[in-house]
């Protein structure tokens, strides 16, 4: 895996109080997991079932607000490193609060958001020195995605028993009594599982479940259509950049692109990455190129709540630019 190059990013300046405030809110999150994690583990190895609810319960919400100091994170190599600790922490947590809801959403959006953010995207940028090696961090992504799926489907199923099996029947019916108190979960799970697809088409059993995933997002954008700022919207994309006869539809991938940005404000550099996917798809290298240099006009610092994925997403837009002659052929 190749370290990210952060001395091109203007790294964020700390601001006096605001900036002081930030560190110790880090700190004391850090210190308490610590303190969750050892009471948890001891628990865990002498069976004291009250005290393990507790802490599933406490982590449960610890977990909700980590994911947003992660997001903001300036240096990715340090998320890369810390986020197997707390993924194995909530599966651990899990074994004693089967049915948390908070940490199954934080286990299915972890292992996704992982899989995402540091093997998919390496896999894209190993493609060019090392396919073995790119296949390889492909199929470790698409076990992590089926794994959040997983943990996402048995959220739901604490609200809705029954939902993972009747998502394979008929999930456009499956999917009417979720309600919009669940659109995260709905985000999610559709997210999770489309990205297992987009990672799997060499496996039949995942593309079938293609109506789920459909459904899923269907419904969440139904439900709550400007979700976390257009995320909804930025997940349809690459499944509409599937083959036409997969239910792909270019168009309906642009109005999907067009309205993230729109609700991003054009700070989620990611949507311009993802699709750049569509217009290398339509062998259109002028748009291609302008969308990846979108990307990188974007501010990492301007809004931190999109910083690491910005980070990322714009190294992998430059290094798309770099090997765009071997994409596009005159």
């Amino acid at each position: 895996m190749g370290n990210l190059d952060l001395s091109k990013v203007r790294r964020p300046k700390c601001n006096g109080k605001d900036g002081m405030a930030s560190q110790r809110s880090s700190r004391f999150q850090s210190r308490m997991l610590l303190r969750l994690v050892f009471i948890g583990f001891t628990c865990l190895s002498t069976g004291c079932a009250l005290i393990n609810g507790m802490v599933a319960n406490t982590a449960g919400k610890f977990f909700g607000s980590a994911e947003a100091v992660y997001a903001s994170d300036e240096d990715p190599e340090l998320v890369r490193d810390a986020l197997p600790f707390s993924l194995k922490t909530m599966e651990t947590l899990l074994d004693s609060s089967p049915e948390n809801k908070n940490i199954l959403l934080g286990a299915c959006s972890g292992f996704t958001i992982y899989a995402y953010l540091f093997l998919q995207a390496d896999a894209e940028m190993a493609e060019w020195d090392d396919y073995n090696l790119a296949l390889e961090l492909r199929e470790r992504a698409r076990k992590m995605y089926v794994r959040g799926r997983d943990y996402c489907l048995r959220r739901l199923d604490v609200t809705y028993p029954g939902i993972g099996s009747q998502l394979l029947v008929d999930p456009t019916v499956a999917v009417l009594d979720i309600e919009l108190d669940d659109v995260e979960a709905l985000y999610w799970l559709g997210t999770s599982w489309g990205l297992a697809i987009s990672n799997g088409l060499d496996h039949p059993e995942l593309v079938a479940d293609l109506p789920a995933v459909k459904a899923l997002l269907g419904r969440a954008i139904e439900l709550d259509e400007d979700f976390n700022r257009g995320a909804i919207h930025s997940a349809l994309i690459p499944l509409e950049a599937l083959p036409e006869e997969m239910g792909g539809s270019p168009s309906r991938a642009r109005q999907h692109f067009e309205r993230a940005v729109e609700l991003s404000d054009g700070l989620d550099a990611s949507v311009y990455v993802t699709f750049a996917a569509v217009a290398r798809g339509a062998d259109d290298r002028e748009e291609f190129e302008l969308l990846l240099k979108d990307a990188l006009a974007v501010d990492p610092d301007e809004d931190k709540s999109y910083r690491l994925l910005n980070l990322i997403s714009q190294k992998l837009a430059r290094d798309l630019l770099d090997h765009i002659d071997d994409l596009f052929f005159e």
